[in-house]
């Protein structure tokens, strides 16, 4: 049979209408799959599962079309069907009824799943709740210019107060706060922060004597909905966040549930409050010596008042975080200290949501899985819109494996903050643990907008890049990150793998390029700081981009000779999405790493939260 005559037989066996129809049909089921299981929240692996049986029967389609023919007697052969039949004639266009109905039905499909999306997405970002609010940074009316710290203090205190309201979404501080001093008016700061309502206010302090004015307003309609002047001893100052919090409930004519209407100590030693104060303005700048400056002002809270646990609870906060921004402690050193404050402060006030949140932090240092799980969920159960709560719960998920809680935390994050560039690029991250590249890169994208380049979020978008084998974008993100020679910057970013030396060694292998990743590695490695911590970064790059296990191994061996946050970095920030140690490599010291006994604890809790992750409980 020549060429020819073979497509003439596939013409007469109506393989080419069984492919046509094969091809509509497929293109309505998988819009059935991607447009409506979701709605009814059935897992991606059944969309998967649709996609692979569709293709898989395209084939078998075409060669039952060739072997078989459908005639009004039944399915025969083709060989004995009489072509001539003239039974077959009036079936003769029905195949392109089929294939019109079929095409129509899935072309609606594909533009209603577009338009209700698109709808949906648009109403999730233009309605807003009623119970939702705001803080902006109070103005300081004080006549020391100094004072600035105090009313912040205020504004911040009274929206962690308004935050114990289960049913209350607040914006986070970080972004509520990036409206000191603009000319915004309310109703953009309001859209900006996706919020329905916003309290504004000043502070006057003159000695013992304390002036609070606060107002509440709609922002649909400008309209104030409750405003109120304070004038008492500075003293009553937890009195009359009490009482502004009772005020924004009735104003917003809702029965908030939560704990904020308990009591509180009626009385405080001013000084100590504004040493406290004065600690909670540097802890949230972090960088340089903010940290170090923030223990020192809690300190000096303690030490004016033993019995004040917030400062303990900012205390320990804050020295926990130090290990990741500007350390001037050991990781030993500042951690131990962190676990004695965050016990004295809840000792003095168990239901301090932060000092359970710097608790865990501490015990994930010191690899006891369950105590981190446990107090992550007290502090979650007692301040569940805490952002900062929401954002290292969510680390901690991400690195135990706990993909979609981990996901559903950091989003529910950026909800609540949504001017801050870090929680979209640790969604980033937790997405491409998923697999999910190209949203990871949207987030990632979405970080670095709204860091205004911040080189952490831009070597994000970089590795995205990477992953989705977009090697001329990568390059030119590089440029943008390491425009100078990259090997003479390795310390430019302080988070593992986004130095200069790991992604320019990082592109390099991704195109195929490893020998020469290699060497750019080998060549730069004495200008890397081996802490703890970079070890972690060296495995998870020798393993994931060079391939070279026994490097990766040895980097691994060391990593957990100290207190580590970022152990699993190897399992998790590589060119495919999280793995098992098996997975990367069965070499056996590789393996025994993994089967550390200090690593058993939170190496079980990891393989089954990714095994149920994959299997789409």
């Amino acid at each position: 049979m020549n060429l020819s005559s073979f497509f003439a037989e596939l013409k007469r066996r109506n393989v080419y209408k069984v492919a046509v129809a094969y091809a509509v049909v497929a293109w309505l089921l998988i819009q059935i799959a991607t447009q409506v299981f979701p709605f009814f929240e059935i897992p991606n692996w059944v969309v998967r599962l649709v996609i692979v049986l569709v293709a898989i029967g395209f084939p078998i389609a075409l060669v039952i079309a060739w072997a078989f023919e459908l005639t009004p007697e039944g399915i025969k052969r083709t060989e004995d069907v009489d072509l001539a039949a003239s039974a077959r004639q009036p079936r003769k266009h029905a195949w392109i009824f089929v294939v019109l109905v079929g095409a129509a039905l899935s072309i609606g499909l594909f533009f209603v799943g577009r338009y209700t999306a698109r709808n949906t997405a648009g109403a999730a970002g233009t309605e807003l709740p009623a119970k939702s609010i705001a803080v902006l940074p109070f103005v300081n009316m004080s006549s020391d210019k100094e004072q600035e710290y105090f009313s912040d203090g205020i504004a911040e205190e009274l929206l962690n107060r308004l935050a114990q309201f289960s049913d209350l979404k607040v914006a986070a501080r970080t972004s509520a706060f990036q409206f000191r001093g603009k000319s915004e008016n309310i109703s953009e700061i309001a859209r900006q922060l996706r919020v329905a309502n916003v309290l504004e206010g000043s502070v006057r302090k003159s000695g013992p004597n304390l002036r609070i004015t606060a107002q509440l307003i709609q922002a649909s309609t400008g309209y104030q909905l409750w405003s109120q002047a304070f004038d008492r001893d500075a003293s009553d100052v937890f009195k009359v966040q009490d009482e502004i919090a009772a005020a924004i409930a009735d104003a917003l004519e809702s029965h908030l549930s939560g704990n904020a209407a308990e009591s509180r100590p009626v009385t405080i030693d001013p000084v100590a409050y504004n040493d406290y104060l004065q600690g909670r303005a540097h802890f949230a700048r972090r960088i340089n010596d903010n940290l170090k400056l923030a223990v020192a002002d809690f300190d000096r809270a303690i030490a004016r008042d033993p019995t004040f646990a917030a400062a303990y609870a900012g205390r320990a906060f804050a020295l926990v975080l130090s290990g990741t921004w500007v350390p001037w402690l050991s990781n030993e050193e500042s951690s131990a200290q962190a676990l004695v404050a965050a016990n004295k402060a809840l000792e003095l006030d168990p239901n301090n949501a932060e000092a359970y949140v710097a608790r865990a932090m501490v015990c994930q240092l010191y690899l006891k899985t369950a105590a981190v799980t446990a107090d992550f969920e007290r502090a979650f159960a007692l301040a569940p819109e805490n952002v900062d709560v929401l954002n290292f719960y969510g680390d901690f998920l991400e690195s135990s494996g706990d993909l979609r809680r981990a996901e559903k935390l950091k989003r529910r994050a950026m909800a609540l903050d949504p001017l801050a560039f870090v929680h979209p690029m640790n969604l980033a991250d937790i997405l491409a643990d998923q697999g999910r590249f190209e949203e990871a890169l949207v987030m990632a994208q979405r970080a670095m907008e709204l860091g205004e380049s911040n080189q952490r979020s831009v070597a994000s978008v970089f590795w995205m890049q990477v992953r989705l084998k977009r090697f001329d974008d990568a390059g030119r993100t590089l440029m943008q990150i390491c425009p100078e020679d990259t090997s003479s910057r390795p310390e430019m970013v302080s988070a593992p793998l986004n130095s200069c030396i790991f992604l320019k060694a990082g592109l390099l292998a991704a195109t195929g390029r490893k020998s020469e990743a290699a060497q750019v590695f080998a060549a730069s490695q004495s200008q890397l700081v081996t802490s703890i911590q970079r070890y972690s970064s060296i495995a998870d790059f020798c393993a994931n981009e060079l391939g070279d296990i026994p490097q990766a191994t040895t980097a691994a061996e060391r990593s957990l000779k100290g207190l580590n946050w970022n152990l699993m970095y190897p399992l998790q920030d590589g060119i495919r999405p999280a793995r098992l140690p098996e997975e990367i490599s069965t070499d056996p010291e590789w393996l025994a790493v993994w089967s550390d006994p200090k690593l058993r604890e939170m190496m079980e809790l990891y393989r089954s939260n990714l095994t149920a992750f994959r299997s789409g409980k």
